[in-house]
């Protein structure tokens, strides 16, 4: 399993809670998404894009934990991969982490880290002026 994590971000403008419901609803993903991504399109409990150089994701929601963790699951591709949000309670304030895990081969893993990682750190940055 390859584990690729983000940077962990103070989000200031919303508490754990209402972090929680927005991400929670995906249809909300695409006010954090980067500018390169191709076709994104959103019900409540599913979403679907594609990055440059990276084939269509589509994600399902497939595990939530009250204002503390939500995962994402992909379908229909012949690796596994998952998205996790983990959020943090700070008051008024919450920290926020995202990870992807999936299983890659060394070579495939050295092909995608780069764009993985760039697209967390966007994600990541986008998080924090919600």
């Amino acid at each position: 399993m390859s584990t690729f994590s983000g940077p962990e971000v103070l989000v200031e403008n919303l508490t754990a809670e209402q972090l929680f419901n927005k991400l929670s609803n995906l249809s909300n993903l695409k006010e954090i998404m980067p500018s390169t991504i191709d076709s994104f399109e959103a019900t409540e409990d599913t979403c679907s894009f594609k990055m440059k150089g990276m084939p269509q994701l589509d994600l399902h929601l497939s595990e939530k934990t009250p204002f503390s963790k939500i995962s994402l699951s992909a379908a229909g591709i012949p690796v596994s991969f998952s998205l996790d949000c983990f959020i943090t309670d700070c008051g008024s304030k919450c920290q926020v982490r995202l990870e992807v895990n999936t299983e890659l081969n060394m070579m495939m893993k050295m092909m995608v880290e780069k764009p993985i990682n760039n697209f967390l750190n966007v994600l990541s940055e986008k998080l924090r002026t919600l």
